[in-house]
């Protein structure tokens, strides 16, 4: 069945989008644009005329440690309250460092990690029934930290509507993540369509995390009409556009009668830069995936429940990672997310089998998506390993329903995982390198172009879990770039049928981190 109208059911647009913006050898030393630094964009969407509402400077820490946070089946006994929203928003995106410059400029690290720290996700609050708050739609702005009011109103039957989701109606409220385009293609030009989906992901784990953590149900949305969607929210789909919908759950919010009519809205925002540029190749990629309506998303859906399961096999020596040593206490989800930074530096000092398995168990976990199904994951974990006591070292592929290694091939390859990671020395420097891989033309033959949003998606979201766990097991992690058919060729041939959505790499931070901490309202807007 095609939906009139739809271009998402041909899969050629998303597979001839990955096919150019592929790293290769040669790409990588073509004469760059060169980044024009007067010209980079505000890191923060700041409405200028919508009225505030300053959101609870005392909100607690989420208590749980990540595993059971993530795994979480406690019930609570009321709707989620302000101060609870409040933090649920700053552990995902709040403001965790703030690096001076010596010159005296200011630059803001968030809760979750970005490509390029450019931080293009931005976070949207479509609230029901929290107790405390009016129902409406709201902008999350983490630097001043305030809702900005988009719209009145309860619109939860028509967010239900639009993501083909009755469960949605009951929901205290969701939080919906959008791309700005520019903010990340200032710098990563056509390749930022990727980002999106690996940044809203990272961003994603630690919503959810957070959310498990106050005994909250989640389920993560990537099926809804995006038209109709974006216009919810007053973006135009163009230069900022919705990637995800993740409903939250109390169990004792009320049920949704019907939405008001969704009017045009129009809020003046602080400009990103003095010109913006579009590329063609990121407006294309995401129009080809869009949903045109209830019926479509209902086709989309119903495609992802029966898809069969696509992760990689492959026949080869297993070895069984230890589990952590006995009575172990981990530390809080909200402490490890303060923690939480990209290692810049490997020391190249072995970790401990167990803390791979931890890590490797930890972003294997099942998910509630409306994209997966019956199956567990689109993406299969690739591994280096050069540095793992009681781990030879070599590439292998993860088998999550066994919580196994198999072993693909025994050798030292330090210096071909720097290779693969854009010949970064992270890549070389690090215990364990870990490339998630997903079998494309098999996802796109299902959900068309939608699935490749999916198979990012989730990539991203299952890297955020990897950088939450090492650093709940005191190591570090770091997301990495690549070159996308040496890392399939590398495999070969248990990854034949597979291309790289992300890397991140573990292992011992050649320096002593510092944490990082909450930053309430640190930012002053400047005013256009």
């Amino acid at each position: 069945m095609v939906v009139e109208g739809s271009v998402n059911w041909n899969p050629e647009e998303a597979r001839r989008y990955h096919e150019a913006t592929k790293h290769t050898f040669v790409s990588v030393r073509m004469p760059g644009r060169g980044l024009d630094w007067e010209n980079r964009p505000y890191p923060f969407k700041v409405y200028l005329d919508a009225e505030k509402i300053r959101l609870p400077a005392g909100f607690g820490s989420p208590p749980l440690d990540l595993i059971s946070a993530i795994t979480s089946q406690q019930r609570r006994t009321e709707r989620l309250n302000p101060p609870e929203l409040a933090g649920l928003l700053f552990y995902s995106a709040g403001i965790t460092r703030i690096y001076r410059y010596p010159f005296g400029g200011r630059y803001y690290f968030r809760a979750y990690p970005s490509t390029g720290a450019l931080y293009q996700t931005e976070l949207y609050v479509v609230a029901g029934d929290v107790g405390g708050l009016e129902p409406g739609v709201y902008h999350f702005d983490p630097g001043q930290f305030v809702l900005s009011v988009i719209r009145r109103g309860d619109y939860r039957s028509h967010l239900a509507a639009l993501t083909g989701h009755g469960g949605v109606m009951s929901c205290d409220a969701a939080v919906v993540l959008t791309s700005v385009a520019w903010r990340n293609a200032w710098k990563y030009g056509a390749r930022s369509y990727r980002h999106w989906f690996w940044d809203g992901g990272t961003l994603c784990a630690n919503l959810i995390s957070t959310a498990g953590s106050l005994g909250l149900g989640w389920e993560v949305l990537v099926g809804f009409v995006d038209d109709l969607l974006n216009g919810l929210l007053g973006i135009d789909g163009r230069r900022e556009a919705a990637i995800a919908v993740v409903p939250l759950w109390s169990g004792h919010a009320s049920r949704a009668g019907p939405s008001p009519e969704v009017g045009e809205v129009r809020h003046r925002v602080l400009p990103l830069s003095r010109r913006e540029v579009e590329y063609e190749e990121v407006t294309r990629a995401y129009a080809s995936s869009r949903l045109l309506g209830a019926e479509e998303v209902s086709l989309w859906r119903k495609r992802a429940s029966s898809m069969t399961d696509v992760g990689a096999r492959h026949e080869g020596r297993r070895l069984r990672l230890p589990g952590p040593p006995d009575g172990l206490a981990l530390p809080p989800l909200g402490d490890v997310i303060l923690r939480r930074g990209s290692t810049r530096r490997f020391s190249r000092v072995e970790i401990e089998a167990w803390k791979l398995g931890f890590v490797l168990r930890a972003m294997s976990v099942p998910l509630k998506t409306d994209f997966l199904g019956n199956q567990g994951s689109l993406v299969s974990v690739f591994a280096i390993v050069n540095g793992v006591e009681g781990v030879p070292s070599g590439s292998y592929l993860y088998d999550r329903l066994t919580g196994e290694l198999v072993l693909l091939r025994e050798g030292r390859f330090r210096r071909t995982a720097e290779y693969l990671c854009l010949e970064q020395e992270l890549g070389g420097d690090a215990s364990a390198t870990l490339f998630l891989m997903s079998p494309l033309d098999a996802v796109l033959s299902s959900l068309g172009n939608r699935g490749y949003r999916a198979s990012q998606f989730e990539a991203g979201i299952r890297v955020g879990l990897a950088y939450l766990a090492a650093h709940s097991v005191g190591i570090g992690a770091t997301g990495l770039t690549f070159y996308d058919d040496d890392v399939r060729e590398f495999f070969s041939p248990a990854s034949s049928e597979m291309e790289c959505m992300m890397v991140v790499a573990l292992g011992v931070p050649a320096y002593k981190p510092k944490p990082g901490s909450v930053h309430i309202g640190a930012v002053e807007h400047p005013v256009r």
